[in-house]
């Protein structure tokens, strides 16, 4: 028999071509089809690290030319071929995604279809993975932060050497000290609990920055979380100081507006001004009794009461103080019944002081309607996040249908969202609303929104531990 003397692969090759079996082919490239669609980027099943890719993909037809018009790109269910950004050519189509159609984060899909002018119709479809912390991403800023680390450092020992090596020449030749600088050039309050920790949380802000955008799997809340540390940083000192300042500050008022009672039933016995403030300084033991003995030891120097009791009510940082102040210094000037109008002006300010803690007192309670409200628009949101991947696609059929759109099923439909960005988006929203809320209530409540810095770091707290315990 002939078959017999034949090798044993040119049997296997006969038996296949008898029961028909051709080799298998990729499906954007069918074997012998005159119009073939190649995608570009990106890549099939690849990763990209921004939610504005570059789509594109070449046509090639050996047949025909393909017509422009006829291009057709679905990208995850919405019709993108009348947006701006998206140009078709007879070789090649381009769309670049814009920020208002950025992509969700995760798997996203891309249909494709093409016709030429001989009538052959070619289609295709492919996904890729939108991963913000992908390994191909780049920084923000190209430094590794290793480097900056040790280039700061080197930086700032060369600038602690300079300083070491000035002051040495300082006390070489101005007998320089330290207690003698800073007798002369006290350090302002602004500097330890504002300016410094502003530097500080910049740095810390900056480094972080630097890490994250160069560090593959981290949380996609990493910057706000960074954000908020600066923010604590940069801060909470600041917020602890104001609240002090304002309680020193009603403090000093209601000190002041007793010694001004004392001073006028001193001044009703027979003691003028002067002599009062030294007899009132050797019994004051309240906030007053320090500025109360300088104030003596100023009078007993020869200095005069008005010039004594301004120098005296300058650092108390209280407008109310002051005016008051002012008014009993011009009385005393004039001369007559001095003891008179300290007794009222005591009197008008003691009214005004418990005047401003009743309002205090009355404005407790639109404050807890601010956190109520805070609360119930939190557990709004916290409900949307758990209900969010069942919604499907909006309709937006009842206003005329999407102007992206061309097509007869994509026109009536938005896609929705991701739950990772729907998370990303109301923490961010959340953030907003607690630094404006505390801001609010310190304008509402003290006058000035710096006082309500303490409320916006309480509720920037409370809702990262909301987040963290409803999303770990």
């Amino acid at each position: 028999m002939m078959w017999r003397r034949l090798p044993i692969g040119a049997l296997l090759v006969l038996v296949v071509l008898a029961m028909g079996w051709v080799p298998p082919t990729d499906a954007a490239h069918p074997a012998g089809a005159p119009l073939v669609i190649t995608p570009v980027s990106p890549s099939p099943l690849s990763i990209v690290s921004t939610r504005t890719p570059n789509i594109t993909a070449t046509f090639s037809d050996t047949s025909g030319t393909v017509i422009p018009g006829s291009v057709l790109m679905i990208v995850n269910g919405l019709n993108v071929t009348g947006v701006q950004s998206f140009v078709a050519t007879t070789s090649a189509v381009y769309y670049l995604v814009p920020s208002i159609l950025q992509l969700p984060i995760g798997n996203n899909t891309v249909n494709l279809s093409v016709s030429d002018n001989l009538g052959n119709h070619a289609s295709y479809s492919w996904s890729f993975q939108v991963n913000l912390t992908a390994a191909g991403g780049q920084p923000i800023i190209p430094v590794k932060i290793e480097a900056l680390l040790i280039d700061v450092g080197i930086l700032a020992g060369v600038g602690a050497l300079g300083a070491a090596g000035y002051i040495f020449y300082l006390q070489r030749t101005h007998k320089f000290t330290f207690r003698k600088y800073f007798a002369t050039h006290p350090v302002k309050r602004e500097y330890i609990v504002l300016y410094i920790p502003l530097i500080v949380a910049f740095v810390i802000v900056l480094l972080g920055l630097i890490y994250i955008t160069g560090t593959t799997g981290l949380s996609l809340l990493a910057p706000e979380y960074l954000f908020i540390a600066g923010f604590f940083i940069a801060m909470t000192a600041f917020a602890i100081d104001s609240r002090r300042e304002k309680i020193l500050i009603r403090a000093r008022e209601r000190a002041f507006a007793q010694f001004l009672f004392e001073m006028a039933d001193a001044m009703r016995g027979g003691i003028d001004p002067a002599k009062s403030v030294i007899e009132l300084s050797k019994s004051t033991s309240n906030i007053l009794s320090k500025p109360l003995r300088i104030a003596a030891d100023q009078i007993r120097l020869g200095r005069s009461f008005e010039s004594v009791l301004t120098s005296m009510v300058a650092d108390m940082k209280s407008p109310l103080v002051q005016r008051y102040a002012e008014l009993i210094a011009e009385a005393s000037n004039v001369g007559g019944e001095t003891s008179t109008v300290v007794y009222r002006a005591a009197k008008d300010m003691d009214d005004f002081i418990k005047i401003e803690i009743e309002r205090g007192q009355q404005l407790l309670l639109p404050i807890a309607v601010l956190y109520i409200a805070f609360g119930v628009l939190m557990a709004v949101l916290f409900a949307l996040l758990y209900i969010a991947p069942t919604l499907g696609s909006i309709s937006i059929s009842f206003v005329g249908g999407n102007p992206l759109a061309s097509g007869p099923t994509s026109a009536s439909t938005v896609p929705k969202l991701d739950p990772a960005t729907l998370k990303v988006r109301f923490f961010d929203l959340m953030l907003i609303i607690s630094i404006g809320t505390g801001a609010i209530i310190g304008a509402f409540t003290e006058g000035k929104a710096r006082y309500g810095l303490l409320h916006s770091l309480g509720l920037t707290a409370a809702t990262v531990i909301a987040f963290l315990i409803m999303f770990p």
